[in-house]
């Protein structure tokens, strides 16, 4: 049971089984909402929401969408390759990664801050994805999916985790993590395969997308506390790649999805380094 509590080590073996063992992965595929699902409620369990402020849920959506998407936007206009640039802009409209609100609260975060936040941008992020999209590829997308995100991720389990307790939730948030987290390399492992000029360009910006933007923001409200600092850096540096992958795969093809596949390898990553910087600064 102490292993199951040792995130970084299980997200790590996750990764791990995913890259050398896929062949399950497509078996699992149904079951990521689910999980993540589950695993949002297990973290919400303990929330209240009194003295709620919701001026530091617009504070996140200006981080979200101002920074970390202008940042993506930014660095792919210097990319030659029009399809992996179109992947990167799905990838700037894209809502925060739902895991933020799990991972607040495994990283000592601010998990109420992260819920009200995540709800916030969701809400906007039903107007701002497709303009977004639409602005600079002129492809439309449906908010619909955006929608079937903030109700099944968030508000369902909200509601749920009101009823459903559990005193230790550590192992059980990581195990659902890992399943998560071996499908979902697992079924974008191929990527690993393209020309490594290809990906040269797309690990590049995404290095800087989650490790550096993450970092300058982490730092840049240390002053204020560790907890703080951390739910900041999360919404400057997560996206929501399944989204991402899926759409754009559907508007621009499979060429397009690179960097979500790309993305979903270093957010992982990323968490790991979260968790170095916790044991460090918190």
């Amino acid at each position: 049971m102490n292993l199951l509590r040792n995130t970084p080590v299980i997200f790590f073996l996750a990764m791990i089984l995913g890259i050398f063992l896929p062949s399950v992965a497509p078996l699992l595929k149904n079951l990521v909402i689910p999980a993540l699902a589950f695993v949002m409620t297990l973290s919400l369990g303990e929330l209240e929401f009194k003295g709620l402020d919701l001026k530091k849920g617009f504070d996140n959506l200006l981080l979200n969408y101002i920074f970390l998407s202008g940042l993506i936007i930014f660095l792919s206009s210097f990319l030659g390759d029009e399809e992996l640039r179109l992947g990167f802009i799905v990838m700037a409209a894209a809502p925060p990664a739902i895991a933020i609100v799990p991972f607040s609260k495994l990283l000592g975060g601010d998990v109420v801050e992260s819920t009200v936040s995540n709800g916030i941008i969701y809400l906007f992020s039903l107007v701002l994805t497709p303009l977004i999209i639409l602005y600079f590829t002129g492809k439309s997308v449906d908010a619909f999916e955006i929608l079937k995100a903030l109700v099944i991720l968030i508000l369902i389990p909200l509601v749920v985790s009101r009823f459903f307790k559990i005193k230790d939730t550590s192992p059980w948030i990581n195990l659902g993590f890992a399943l998560v987290i071996y499908t979902v390399i697992g079924l974008n492992v191929d990527v690993l395969h393209q020309n490594i000029l290809v990906l040269l360009g797309v690990v590049i910006i995404g290095v800087a997308r989650t490790f550096v933007s993450g970092s300058i923001v982490f730092f840049a409200f240390r002053f204020k506390g560790f907890s703080v600092a951390i739910t900041k850096a999360l919404f400057s540096s997560y996206k929501n790649l399944g989204f991402t992958a899926g759409v754009s795969l559907l508007l621009f093809g499979e060429r397009a999805s690179i960097p979500a596949a790309v993305c979903i390898f270093l957010e992982i990553l990323l968490f790991n380094y979260y968790f170095i910087i916790k044991k460090k600064f918190a």
